[in-house]
């Protein structure tokens, strides 16, 4: 389903470039991404503490999804994802494996197709400096044509126009002859490399090709501050609410003024409880925050809290609980929004809506263009156009 491309383009001009989303920034764009994206394999027991996805990458690329979540681990000579140690995700390498499904999306695209892919592969399981050297090449081996071209040193990754991260080399002052027809542009995949807060920095990373001038690796990138790029710092703003339920109780909040509050009142969080924090967020602000990614995290944690959400299944809190109330987020009273709904060009920015199980719940209006899609996909496509409303808007 390529969503992006179809805001990309003006179909009544003959695939002429559409403003203003090719010229938006990456801060400024909406994506939709699931949470521990590998993790959708049915594995019996150890789903009840952590299946998150009910479909594989490459159906969650068809369905939309362009954030990914990935924690590789390594088994025998192959990558895997894992969620805790009782439960092994899709196999990241491999004939079959989660890179070469990306690759085969990718490969399904039309040359005229215009989307992005980010991956944060984070939260590495017992990985060494060679473990970490092997799993950059096969990302580079299986998706090497598809990858960003630009180092973290030469593209001005959240700030620059969208059209120049699926370009190729030299940065031009607009886009090149031949973009349309596809000569110059094309799809890509961006590689956020260990873009996790909570976790401790990984020595392979500090002293190795992604902060290393002169040139870093195409396609990879570093966040701030867990490392110190050698230009263009990344912030991704990523702090779940870890609570069992949407809405508050007599005691404990829920994740709705959890996340809400975090997104109104970022300045007030501390980047991460990790030694290389530096201090707090600066404050967000409307149309986005230059440098920075701000993720909605609507994932319900009901392993522990079972009194509270009626189960202890990840897919159960979010087709049951948690994506039943996403819209109702952005459009709604009391939600304290300068309007009625959400609106980008009004309130700050959410750069990705970041779910568990993203298409159990679907868009439901007939004269919508993303009638029938996963809920926070069409949610996302529609934030890049205008305020979400109620559903019978849009």
């Amino acid at each position: 389903m390529p969503w992006m491309t179809d805001l990309f383009y003006d179909p009544a001009l003959e695939g002429a470039p559409l403003g203003p989303f090719q010229n938006r920034s990456l801060h400024q764009i909406t994506l939709p991404g699931t949470h521990d994206s590998g993790c959708y394999r049915d594995q019996r027991i150890s789903n009840v503490y952590s299946a998150t996805q009910t479909q594989d990458i490459f159906q969650q690329l068809a369905g939309g999804v362009r954030y990914f979540d990935l924690r590789p681990c390594a088994r025998g000579t192959e990558f895997w994802t894992y969620h805790g140690q009782f439960y092994w995700g899709g196999e990241l390498t491999g004939a079959d494996g989660i890179l070469q499904q990306i690759k085969d999306y990718f490969d399904s695209l039309a040359p005229t197709d215009r989307e992005l892919v980010i991956l944060n592969v984070s939260h590495f399981y017992k990985f060494t400096n060679l473990l970490h050297a092997n799993l950059v090449a096969a990302i580079q081996a299986t998706l090497g044509p598809y990858l960003v071209e630009y180092t973290q040193s030469n593209i001005d990754l959240c700030n620059c126009p969208y059209w120049q991260l699926l370009s190729t080399p030299p940065i031009a002052n607009g886009p090149p002859p031949g973009a349309v027809a596809g000569a110059v542009l094309r799809s890509r995949v961006l590689v956020l490399y260990d873009g996790a807060l909570d976790t401790p920095q990984e020595a392979y990373v500090m002293g190795l090709p992604f902060t290393a001038p002169p040139n870093g690796i195409p396609g990879f990138f570093v966040v701030a501050p867990k490392y110190a790029a050698p230009a263009n710092p990344i912030e991704l703003f990523d702090q779940y609410s870890n609570l069992g339920r949407v809405e508050d109780g007599y005691v404990l909040s829920g994740i709705r003024t959890d996340q809400l509050n975090k997104l109104r009142n970022r300045q007030n969080f501390a980047y991460t409880t990790q030694p290389f924090n530096p201090g707090n967020w600066t404050a967000n602000a409307v149309g986005g925050v230059a440098g920075t990614l701000h993720l909605l995290s609507w994932t319900l944690t009901p392993q522990f809290s079972l009194t509270l959400t009626g189960t202890w299944d990840p897919l159960e809190a979010a087709q049951q609980i948690a994506n039943p109330l996403l819209l109702n987020l952005f459009c709604g009273a009391n939600r304290g929004w300068n309007g009625v709904c959400y609106n980008a060009a009004a309130d700050p920015q959410i750069n990705i809506i970041y779910v568990d199980d993203y298409d159990s719940t679907k868009h439901q209006n007939a004269g919508s263009p993303w009638n029938g899609m996963a809920i926070p996909v069409a949610i996302a496509a529609r934030m890049n156009v205008g305020p979400v409303g109620e559903r019978n808007t849009w």
